[in-house]
């Protein structure tokens, strides 16, 4: 994955005690363990060899960290294959620039010659082979998996549209039939009913403005969908809303459970003739929304709501876990 330069995060920069602890180390191991596999002892002991691969490692490392190549924005319409090749020569020239630097610091700290001595001169090239290798796979696998956690966050924020865009017509279709059903039985509670739905609403439309919010604001949101849900159903529906105190403020990514619930109140409720009971429940840093209804077939593959729920925990570290239960359905959120 091609990237500007400017984008990159700089090690050094951001965590210089932990880059020179691991530049000391990495250079001290590939001293010694190169200057012990080429028998080079009777020249130098095992002190100076570690001495001369912490300096080739500090520079190298200094020196890749700060200078990157230049031509990794693709500037000028390259092909990836052409940014590939120009980037290659460009690092091999900056590890013989780099390598150069090295050898001039290590005859001014130690005195020593490298140029004097072939074998001494092979140790020193195969240290900084080593060192710069280990720093360009430590780079690429880093870039890598930060590549594919900012794939994993854009596909659960491109979920997070697609659910913006379909959860307030979905909700209000659902809350507009149990007003009209209510308005013929019970004017009184249609009116309830209404006042309910704009709450709701009021509740979604401030959740789609903020990247978190807390477990309790998740909880009144749902409140008012299941209060919503029993103005029309009655007895047949009931339910409870249990959050451990510990738990209230915890931040969570808004509208996160509220696909859990319609998902029991769709497929677990309404397809039931007997009453139905539903229960959310967070404790433990887990939440979960059990219901009693019809169960759900094995198999069964998630819907669009319950796949942006996953999609959406896995992005942050979490993940949503289908549960065994006699009867009905039970799913656990486990969050980050």
């Amino acid at each position: 994955m091609a990237y500007s330069a400017r984008q990159r995060h700089s090690y050094l920069r951001e965590h210089p005690l932990r880059w020179a602890l691991q530049a000391v180390s990495v250079g001290a191991l590939a001293g010694m363990g190169i200057g012990f596999l080429l028998g080079a002892r009777g020249h130098h002991d095992f002190a100076l060899d570690a001495l001369i691969g912490i300096i080739i490692s500090t520079v190298m490392w200094a020196g890749f960290d700060t200078l990157h190549s230049p031509f990794e924005s693709r500037k000028g319409g390259w092909s990836p294959e052409i940014v590939g090749l120009v980037s290659v020569l460009w690092m091999l020239v900056l590890y013989a620039i780099l390598l150069l630097v090295a050898m001039g610091l290590i005859r001014l700290v130690t005195g020593a010659n490298l140029l004097g001595n072939r074998l001494v001169l092979m140790f020193t090239v195969l240290t900084g082979l080593a060192v710069s290798g280990f720093i360009a796979a430590k780079e690429t696998i880093t870039e890598h998996v930060a590549a594919e956690r900012r794939l994993v966050q854009a596909e659960a924020r491109a979920s997070f549209l697609s659910l913006q865009a379909q959860i307030q017509p979905h909700t209000l279709f659902n809350a507009l039939n149990t007003i009209a059903a209510l308005i013929p039985e019970d004017p009184r509670r249609a009116e309830e009913a209404t006042e309910r739905l704009s709450a709701l609403l009021r509740r979604i439309l401030g959740a789609l403005e903020q990247p978190v919010w807390s477990l309790r604001e998740e909880f009144a949101l749902l409140e008012h969908l299941l209060g919503l849900e029993s103005l029309r159903f009655g007895e047949r529906l009931s339910y409870q809303l249990l959050i451990e105190p510990g738990m209230a403020e915890r931040q969570i990514q808004p509208l996160l459970l509220l696909p859990l619930v319609e998902n029991s109140l769709k497929h677990g409720f309404r397809p039931k003739v007997d009453a139905c009971h539903i229960t959310v429940r967070a404790a433990g840093g887990r939440i979960r929304i059990q219901d009693d209804g019809v169960g759900r077939a094995e198999g069964v593959p998630d819907g669009l709501g319950l796949r942006t729920v996953r999609e959406r925990l896995e992005a942050s570290g979490g993940s949503l876990q289908w549960l065994p239960v006699p009867e009905g359905c039970a799913v656990e959120v486990r969050l980050s």
